[in-house]
């Protein structure tokens, strides 16, 4: 229903992988990456973790990473640069031991072990050969260093310092496989970025290669895998099959995210400073809002000069989405009000129900008449009241609703005091049918007491209480009471004397 800006041009959209290589400072945060041999031309590297011996008498292996790999030669560095990096034949390194093979190891007396050996200013840290000599307090172990790190003293540490003798063999110049791995074209930019190292350190560590790296053939990227036979075939699996399938979906991803905020900004730049509101309705309220022949929207356009866009909702149960644009904030919420069509429910306790729905439902009625609802109508199975109409028309009659529930305990408390009303009515009149009961008593309350107030009984004449029972007790008082005042009607025509007055 209104003109549309033209489409932004997709130009200038940049991958997630088109990222700069930042300062030599944010480098250094980076861990070591594989230099490739000369020719190779490599970029990055997925770091494998290695022991390192300084020879094959030594009983002793230090923590190093793999930096670059020859032909019998393995480059690597330490941690801390605590020792410079250095080339080491490949016979004197191994594989780290994997830690949960000494998860449940549990060291006896006399056993063989490896103890951890924590850096040092002169050497990185690492593991040696020991043998448990004592526990104490399943807590300490006293261990004695064998080896090339012989001492007289006994080690002291506690279980976590412990693992097994490692089965990790050095490696085998022979047994290692060298494969230059193909990369998708749309995935250049990634592999030569920084982002990428992370995906090769866990290719590497999760399939137990040496070194994963990039590196640049005849201006192409291709990844190197290096290691065993096996561990070759699985680590081209894992980048092939997950990371790069994936790494694609991402990329395309990304591609679709830049370009769709780019659609925004410039949304945003052309509706300028306008005001917009965006609510969803009912699929059955739209022919409401629309009108026959779509008067009642024209007319909402044209009173409050704003813009209203419907979206149709992709099947019968969704909800439609309806955006008001204009220059006014106060205009576009007046628009809204006339169209936001809405359900609400109002739960109603049981207790309640007679009350809130009336006879014949004549309360419900009333409330939507007053609130002009398109219906009020109560749902017996979540025993609920259904309000359906506008917005503000709903607020309005659940607000006269809630009302009306308030008054329930004053019309209850209203109908108590009429029936205890009735009902004392009901006594009294039960009680002056029974008037002989009364004349009897007037007799004998007269004579008692009337000899002693003879003269007060000449002064005042006899009372009598209205009612047939106070007739009828009035008499026999006054005839028995001989100067006693009448016994009168007491309570219910009881005919009670007192100190000579009727009462």
């Amino acid at each position: 229903h209104s003109a549309h800006p033209p489409a932004p041009a997709r130009h200038g959209l940049r991958r997630p992988g088109h990222l700069s290589r930042g300062s030599a400072a944010d480098i250094a945060l980076v861990p070591a990456p594989l230099v490739l041999r000369a020719g190779l031309g490599a970029m990055a590297a997925g770091n494998q973790v290695v022991e390192v011996r300084k020879s094959t008498e030594s009983s002793t292996w230090y923590n190093a990473s793999v930096l670059d790999v020859t032909d019998d030669h393995v480059r690597v560095s330490f941690e801390g640069n605590i020792w410079p990096v250095k080339e080491v034949p490949i016979g004197l390194v191994r594989f780290r031991p994997d830690e949960a093979c000494s998860a449940d190891f549990d060291p006896q007396e006399g056993e063989a072990v490896e103890v951890r050996l924590g850096a040092t200013e002169a050497n990185p840290s690492g593991w040696t050969a020991g043998r448990v000599k004592a526990i104490k307090n399943r807590t300490f172990y006293f261990v004695a260093i064998e080896g090339t790190q012989r001492t007289t003293q006994d080690q002291i540490v506690e279980r976590d310092s412990l693992r097994r003798l490692s089965a990790n063999q050095a490696l085998d110049p022979r047994a290692l496989e060298r494969r230059l791995v193909a990369v998708d074209r749309g995935l250049h930019q990634w592999i030569r970025s920084e982002d990428s190292h992370g995906c090769l350190s866990n290719v590497a560590i999760k399939s137990g290669l040496l070194a994963a790296s990039t590196s640049d053939v005849k201006n192409q990227p291709k990844v190197l895998l290096i290691g065993e036979a096996q561990a070759v075939d699985l680590g081209e699996r894992l980048l092939v099959d997950v990371h790069f399938k994936y790494q694609l979906k991402m990329q395309t991803f990304h591609e679709y995210r830049e370009y769709f905020l780019q659609n925004i900004k410039y949304y945003e730049q052309w509706n300028g400073g306008k005001h917009k509101e965006t609510f969803t309705i009912g699929q059955s309220f739209l022919g409401r809002v629309i009108g026959k022949k779509g008067d009642n929207i024209q007319r909402i356009r044209q009173t409050h000069s704003v813009e209203v866009k419907i979206q149709d909702a992709e099947n019968n149960w969704d909800d439609a989405y309806i955006t008001v644009i204009g220059e006014s904030a106060e205009e576009v919420r007046l628009a809204r009000e006339q169209m936001e069509y809405v359900v609400v429910f109002v739960e109603v306790e049981p207790e309640q129900v007679g009350w809130v729905v009336g006879k014949g439902h004549q309360n419900l009625l009333d409330i939507q008449h007053k609130a002009e609802l398109v219906y009020a109508r109560f749902d017996d199975r979540s025993s609920s009241v259904e309000l359906c109409g506008l917005r503000s028309q709903v607020e309005d009659a659940t607000l006269l609703l809630s009302v009306h529930q308030e008054y329930l305990p004053v019309y209850d408390d209203m109908s108590q005091q009429r029936a205890t009303m009735d009902q004392q009515f009901a006594e009294l009149d039960r009680k002056g049918k029974g008037g002989k009961k009364g004349k009897g008593g007037g007799k004998r309350e007269g004579k008692a007491r009337g000899r002693d107030h003879s003269d007060e009984e000449d002064e005042k004449p006899p009372m009598r209480a209205p009612g047939r029972g106070a007739g009828k007790g009035g008499r026999s008082g006054e005839k028995g009471g001989k100067g006693g005042g009448g016994g009168g009607a007491g309570k219910g025509g009881g005919g009670k004397g007192e100190k000579g007055r009727g009462k």
